[in-house]
C-alpha cells in the first residue's frame, strides 16, 4: 500500500537532484561522480544496498542540503514520498536528522505513515535508537498533518498516545495477570479515544474486559 505525499509538502534545499555514478560507498553514504566531481551524499540503508547492487549504472538521485553554521551535509532519496516524510519527521521535536534517515531506513514509507495514522507506536519501535517515547511524540505531532495531507488516509479511533509512565504501568500490571504481550499489544489497539489515557486504573479496566478471563 503506497499513500504519495503530497508534492512540495515540506520541500527545502538547494541541491534539488544530482545524476551521476556511484564511485564509491560508506556505511550510510555514496560518493556520487556527477561529471568529474564527488559529491558525497547520506542514504537510507535500503536504498545505499540497492544502489551497490547496481553497480555502476547512472543513477538520479532526489537531495536535500542541511546547512548548519559549521558545515552542509547533502541527503539522498530513491522517491519524492521518501523524502518528504523524511523532513516531516527531521522537523519532530527531538528527533533531527540521523533518527529522521533511521526512521526510513528500517521502515517503508507506507508502513511510516500507517503507523503514524494508526496509532501504532510499536511498529516505528522497530527503527533502531527509536523508544516508545519517541514513537509516541512522532504520532502526536505528524498525525493531524498526516490527516490533512490525506484526506481519505485511514485513522484510527483509539485513544491518541498514552505518557510512557503510565503505558509501562498498564503494561506491568496485565503481564503480572498472566496476560501475554501480543495479547496486551492487540488490547491497545482498541483503546477508544473516550477513556481517559491519563487514568491508568480506567484502562487497566477497559483492557482487561477486551482480553477477558
Amino acid at each position: 500500500m503506497g499513500y504519495p505525499l503530497e508534492s512540495g509538502q515540506g520541500a527545502g534545499g538547494v541541491i534539488a537532484f544530482l545524476r551521476g555514478i556511484p564511485a564509491a560507498f560508506g556505511p550510510s553514504s555514496v560518493t556520487l561522480d556527477v561529471q568529474g566531481v564527488g559529491y558525497e551524499v547520506q542514504l537510507s540503508e535500503r536504498y545505499r544496498l540497492q544502489l551497490q547492487a547496481a553497480g555502476k549504472a547512472e543513477v538520479t538521485l532526489l537531495t536535500w542540503l542541511a546547512h548548519r553554521e559549521d558545515s552542509m551535509e547533502l541527503f539522498g532519496f530513491e522517491s519524492r514520498q521518501e523524502k518528504e516524510l523524511f523532513l516531516l519527521l527531521n522537523r519532530v521535536s527531538g528527533v533531527g536528522l540521523r533518527t529522521a534517515l533511521a526512521i526510513v531506513s528500517a521502515l517503508e514509507v507506507s508502513e511510516i505513515i500507517t503507523a503514524i495514522a494508526g496509532n501504532q507506536p510499536k511498529v516505528l519501535t522497530r527503527a533502531p535508537g527509536i523508544g516508545q517515547k519517541t514513537a509516541q511524540r512522532i504520532i502526536l505531532e505528524l498525525r493531524e498533518k498526516l490527516a490533512k495531507i490525506y484526506p481519505d488516509l485511514p485513522v484510527s479511533t483509539s485513544a491518541g498516545p498514552l505518557e510512557p509512565g503510565i503505558q509501562e504501568e498498564v503494561e506491568v500490571t496485565l503481564l503480572a495477570l498472566g496476560y501475554g504481550p501480543d495479547e496486551i499489544a492487540r488490547a491497545w489497539g482498541l483503546l477508544p479515544a473516550s477513556e481517559n489515557p491519563a487514568d491508568a486504573d480506567a484502562v487497566i479496566r477497559f483492557l482487561l474486559t477486551q482480553l477477558g478471563p
